[in-house]
């Protein structure tokens, strides 16, 4: 239902940014930049696929995990998107930025301690290895997600941001409606009611989650997925912060060590000194590479001076004395 409603915002959005074109510039709602827009951007189809499987196994790892726990196995897609970024995207990080990352990992886990019933753990529900197996692709599906759709979108990146998140999830309507139809199939026909218990608030929900899968997109797409996970833990620190306010929920001291953490580990990753180290490498080899085509022009300016040197009267002089 969410993808149909994000399909629909990103139609509605874009009819409202073709109103504010300039007379002259290409259409963006005509049928043939349509259809060259849908096949350059194809590759959303793969983090389509991917958001729709993670759909499913937040469902699954309920049967073997506690919701706490569930939360804090989910902390470790920090790292993966981190390892991700770095194969698919070569993006380069600094020592300081893996500790500041390591840190955020941290700091979220120990804000999300306090959800554990007293007197329990962690790891108090007994694992089997199908868990590990579910753990290993809960954590890492939805990271491919995450850097492929930055990926895809960024590959094509003169395409409308609203044509983009139209492919995406119209991809993902598709691959969830096939999901249903499967469901239809092998629990009976009375499994295909998508209407089935939503009221108002699961609909106001499903706008908001719309809301959501727009503004990501423009993460994504102008920035990048750490800075887009940077920003969910601040707001999820703000949503603590105003319940406190408002409904009167007390701030444990976990909650006030892992904002301290994350804060510290958000400035870590994007201080200036962070990349420091790197940029003075990128310097490092800018210099040797314009010495040695600086070298180079030299020894080649000199060859041709000998080269169309003319020897003047005086220097015809004989070397040895008559």
């Amino acid at each position: 239902m969410s993808r149909v409603n994000l399909c629909w915002a990103s139609i509605w959005l874009e009819c409202i940014e073709t109103r504010r074109q300039k007379v002259g510039e290409k259409p963006l709602l005509s049928i043939s930049t349509f259809i060259q827009a849908a096949r350059s951007n194809v590759l959303l189809a793969v983090p389509a696929l991917l958001y729709a499987i993670n759909n499913y196994l937040k469902f699954i790892m309920q049967l073997y995990f506690n919701p706490a726990t569930v939360k804090m196995l989910s902390n470790l897609k920090v790292l993966v998107i981190a390892v991700l970024l770095k194969i698919v995207m070569k993006r380069r990080f600094s020592v300081i930025q893996w500790e500041a990352l390591a840190l955020l990992l941290i700091g979220i886990t120990i804000n999300q301690l306090r959800t554990l019933p007293e007197g329990a753990t962690a790891l108090s529900v007994p694992v089997t290895t199908v868990a590990y197996v579910y753990t290993l692709i809960f954590v890492t599906v939805p990271s491919m997600a995450s850097v492929f759709n930055e990926y895809a979108l960024k590959s094509q990146y003169d395409t409308s941001i609203y044509l983009q998140n139209l492919f995406l999830y119209g991809y993902g309507a598709i691959f969830n409606f096939l999901a249903i139809l499967g469901s239809a199939v092998f629990k009976g026909p009375d499994s295909f009611d998508i209407f089935e218990g939503h009221s108002k608030a699961t609909m106001l929900l499903i706008c908001n989650n719309a809301a959501q899968g727009i503004l990501s997109s423009f993460f994504f797409k102008y920035a990048d997925t750490i800075l887009k996970k940077y920003s969910s833990t601040v707001a999820t620190i703000f949503t603590g912060i105003a319940s406190a306010v408002m409904f009167g929920h007390t701030l444990t001291i976990n909650f006030m060590l892992g904002i301290s953490v994350v804060f510290i580990s958000m400035h870590q990753f994007f201080s200036p000194l962070a990349k420091a180290k790197e940029d003075q490498q990128n310097g490092m080899h800018e210099k040797l590479d314009m010495s040695r085509e600086s070298s180079f022009i030299n020894m080649a300016a000199g060859a041709n001076e000998e080269a169309s040197h003319r020897v003047g009267p005086d220097e015809k002089q004989p070397l040895l004395p008559k």
